[in-house]
């Protein structure tokens, strides 16, 4: 998968621009608060139709402007595909080669990025929320029926909450209960089924960053591989905590409650690791999921790497250089010193130096 083409249009501090990135490294490097993690968000924008930021829409609209506009030209397994995204105050619009999309999966099979943000590091240390949104988001990435079973859980979980604040009798709330853990079953072995697939790869992307120094784990909610099984074990959570969410007006067990654990040499790393081994560890994931979409698809993804190069020793820093030129994969990454990269080996590409939102395109010789 690749982006051929960029275009943006009052897009944050980006009044307009026009970009042909390069088929393997793209650099973009300058003071901050000038343009680069804009640029980035907005490739994440055009192929996932969200942000890596928590941002409402009006932030992502230039200053005195009514809305903004992000087109790209993708290829993949050499079919080209024009993408559009139309961003106002009340909503986002979506076009697929000139037409209006109403259900997302096509368009979303057109680009399929991978970011890898310094604030997902918080997500370690952060609530369980982040983590379970951190996983979400790469299993719906290869399991487009993953995002519906997702809503129709949300859409269960408010009606059954509803009910339960409301204190309506037991043969109103039964066939909620009955399809909240229908449907959070089917979640809970996703998850579990994605976990399996990528811990392999999460594990030997860490030590090669690591240098073979330390061993991860992940874990998730999953006592049985057989969906009837986990259903089962739901209704069983429902009926232990009956009284309890009787009395608070809420479902109080699922996997919206779920955690996933992250292990540093089986200790929890949220309390052991490092800032640098926390990172690292996020690194590996984005780089697992990366690997992973590539058996899936054929083709690697779009990867997205925003303030690479902070919190890493030069060391882990090299390590993670080598790992991504073996990848052959389109990547686009932030930094404030082109230095340590060129240091790493990575010259095959375009630099380019953003300054309040002007980019300037040059390779490495040039820089």
């Amino acid at each position: 998968m690749r982006l051929e083409q960029l275009l943006l249009y009052n897009f944050r501090n980006i009044e307009r621009t026009e970009l042909h990135p390069h088929h393997l490294f793209n650099i973009f490097y300058g003071d901050n608060a000038q343009g680069k993690t804009n640029l980035l968000e907005s490739i994440s924008l055009l192929g996932s139709l969200k942000s890596f930021r928590l941002s409402r829409n009006d932030e992502l609209i230039k200053n005195n402007e009514s809305y903004s506009e992000i087109k790209g030209e993708t290829e993949k397994n050499g079919v080209k595909h024009q993408i559009k995204l139309r961003i106002d105050k009340e909503n986002k619009k979506a076009w697929l080669d000139g037409k209006r999309i109403n259900r997302p999966e096509a368009y979303l099979d057109c680009l399929r990025p991978v970011v890898f943000a310094p604030e997902e590091v918080n997500l370690i240390k952060g609530p369980p929320s982040g983590r379970r949104r951190l996983l979400d988001r790469a299993v719906f990435q290869t399991d487009n029926k993953y995002l519906a079973d997702v809503q129709k859980y949300d859409r269960q979980l408010k009606q059954r909450n509803r009910l339960l604040k409301e204190k309506r009798p037991e043969n109103e709330l039964a066939p909620w209960t009955d399809e909240l853990a229908k449907t959070g079953a089917a979640i809970r072995h996703a998850r579990s089924r994605y976990i399996e697939k990528i811990l392999p790869q999460v594990k030997d992307c860490y030590l090669h960053i690591c240098g073979q120094q330390e061993q991860v784990n992940l874990f998730c909610k999953a006592d049985t591989k057989d969906i009837s099984e986990l259903e089962q074990n739901l209704l069983d959570e429902f009926e232990r905590q009956k009284e309890q969410e009787k009395r608070y007006g809420v479902t109080l067990s699922g996997p919206h409650r779920d955690d996933i654990d992250f292990l540093l040499d089986q200790r929890p790393l949220k309390s052991y690791g490092s800032q640098g081994q926390q990172r690292s560890f996020i690194l590996a994931f984005k780089v697992a999921q990366a690997l992973h979409l590539k058996e899936v698809y054929g083709e690697p993804p779009l990867l997205l790497f925003d303030d690479l190069t902070g919190e890493l020793d030069r060391h882990r820093q090299n390590l993670f250089f080598e790992f991504l030129l073996s990848l052959k994969a389109q990547v686009f990454i932030t930094t404030t010193e082109v230095q340590p990269l060129l240091d790493g080996g990575i010259r095959d590409g375009y630099f380019i130096r953003v300054e309040q939102g002007v980019f300037t395109t040059t390779v490495s010789d040039e820089v």
